[in-house]
């Protein structure tokens, strides 16, 4: 009996493991992909927040340069306005201007009619003496009436002379103040033009600046943008995980209680069915006995061998139940083994979610060395083409033939002989090889006041430069003498 009780209890044992190992096994597994995912779901939080940060500060960014952005068209509408306002008075100061040249030649024929006239008079004071003439004109009088008469013609005549030198002497004064007072003007509104050039050429460059600088910011948003909407995918399926594997794990959980209690109700069987085979037992060893009482001599060895054969049946039928149990508890256990191994194996070979892998940028090409000093562009190059605009007008920010302000006649010079300028005279001195002894070719750059390059031109030789002013419009100047030679800055060859 006691064999059979411990086969049972053997059995039970081996059956258990074999239902509740396996269970509990994977119930654990359960918990360290759970604590993997939720990792996973941390992780791609901050990723979110750090993309969410990003976009903000982005966008501040983005409306920081919008705002400048804006404050540049502003200024360059103003700028516009100005310029216009400016183009206005050129065009009245050169129509004053060519007033003024009427006036003045009207005034240089008086003032040589008179030169004339003056002339006249002192030759005939040195070849006839009029000075005497007056005497003997005063003493040939006939009476004292007409004495005083004759005076007076005279004194008339004196007087006269005297206001024709006056007015000689205001007239010329007059053309000089007039003259002075134009190309001052004039002067003046070149250095405005020339500034409101450059200002508008900086302004203009800026807002491009920016616009590139808004553009790249909305491509860096829309990346960060995608980035996160990535972030939250990622997010979203690994607490998806989570929660599969917080239902698997219950599951499994609830297999194992499941398992257990049925193990249970099976162990409180075996009980019982032992309870009632040993009762069976011990019945029939007392009838054995009773049997072996009344025949005490003739069937002893029968009785003993009646006796002891309960005990090796009962052995030997709970020999092949523990048996037999081995080989299904081994191959429960293998199977558990199996399918566990697999479910590791299915977890490991189970793609981690992708992150979008950055590009890497590709590197500069490198900045080639600049190409040697060729002694600059020879002044036949040129000469042809700036001699054949000659006299066309100033036009503030004109380009072509229609009219050109200073830096757009130089750059349409140079281009025609296949050399690109900067648009505005400050760049054309900032981007020039700088020389001290210029030659016929170079440019000759002025500053009207100021730290400012307000004026451009092309030097010709003999100290003289060819350029766009806005009293002459194209023309030939000197830069070593006269008004230009005080407002010489520099010299630039390209």
């Amino acid at each position: 009996m006691n064999k059979k009780l411990l086969s049972i209890a053997i059995l039970g044992t081996m059956t258990f493991s074999s239902l509740i190992l396996p269970t509990a096994v994977g119930a654990e597994s359960y918990t360290d992909k759970i604590e993997e995912a939720e990792q996973k779901v941390n992780q791609n939080k901050k990723n979110i927040e750090e993309a969410e940060q990003k976009i903000n500060g982005l966008a501040t960014e983005k409306i920081t340069t919008q705002e400048q952005l804006e404050t540049i068209n502003n200024t360059i509408s103003v700028n516009k306005e100005k310029s216009q306002k400016l183009v206005a008075d050129i065009q009245k100061s050169q129509k004053e201007m060519d007033t003024l040249k009427t006036e003045i030649e009207a005034l240089e024929e008086k003032i040589e009619q008179r030169n004339e006239q003056l002339d006249q008079q002192a030759r005939t004071v040195q070849t006839n003496g009029d000075t005497q003439n007056y005497i003997e004109f005063v003493i040939e009088a006939e009476s004292l009436v007409d004495v005083v008469g004759r005076l007076d013609v005279v004194s008339k005549l004196v007087d006269a002379n005297k206001n024709l030198v006056e007015e000689q002497v205001a007239d010329q004064k007059l053309v000089i103040e007039k003259k002075t007072a134009t190309e001052q003007t004039i002067v003046q509104q070149n250095a405005l033009a020339a500034q409101l050039e450059d200002a508008q050429s900086s302004l203009e460059q800026q807002m491009l600046e920016k616009e590139v600088v808004v553009s790249q910011l909305a491509s860096d948003m829309a990346t960060a943008q995608e980035d996160k909407y990535a972030f939250l995918a990622q997010k979203t399926a690994a607490e998806i995980a989570v929660t599969e594997y917080t239902t698997a794990q219950a599951a499994a959980e609830k297999a194992v209680q499941v398992a257990f209690e049925q193990k249970k109700v099976e162990e409180e069987k075996a009980e019982e069915a032992a309870a009632t085979e040993a009762a069976s037992t011990e019945v029939a060893a007392n009838e054995t006995a009773s049997a072996a009482t009344s025949e005490q001599s003739n069937d002893e060895a029968v009785t003993e061998v009646q006796a002891e054969t309960p005990a090796p049946s009962t052995e030997t039928a709970s020999q092949p139940a523990s048996t037999n149990s081995n080989p299904a508890t081994t191959a429960n256990s293998n199977t558990t083994s199996s399918n566990s191994s697999n479910s590791n194996n299915t977890a490991a070979t189970t793609p981690a979610p992708s992150k979008p892998v950055s590009k890497p940028k590709p590197k500069p090409a490198p900045t080639p060395a600049p190409a040697p000093s060729t002694g600059g562009t020879s002044w036949s190059a040129l000469q042809s083409t700036a001699n054949s605009v000659l006299g066309t007008p100033y036009l503030w920010g004109g380009t072509t033939t229609s009219g050109f302000d200073c830096s757009g006649f130089t750059s349409y010079v140079f281009a025609k002989a296949g050399i690109n300028l900067p648009r505005v005279a400050s760049a054309q001195y900032n981007a020039s090889t700088k020389v001290s002894n210029p030659q016929a070719g170079d440019l000759v750059f002025f500053s009207l006041g100021g730290s400012t390059i307000d004026h451009v031109g092309i030097v010709s030789g003999g100290g003289q430069f060819v350029g766009s002013q806005s009293s002459t419009g194209v023309a030939y100047a000197s830069y070593t003498s006269g008004y230009w030679a005080s407002k010489v800055v520099g010299y630039g060859r390209y």
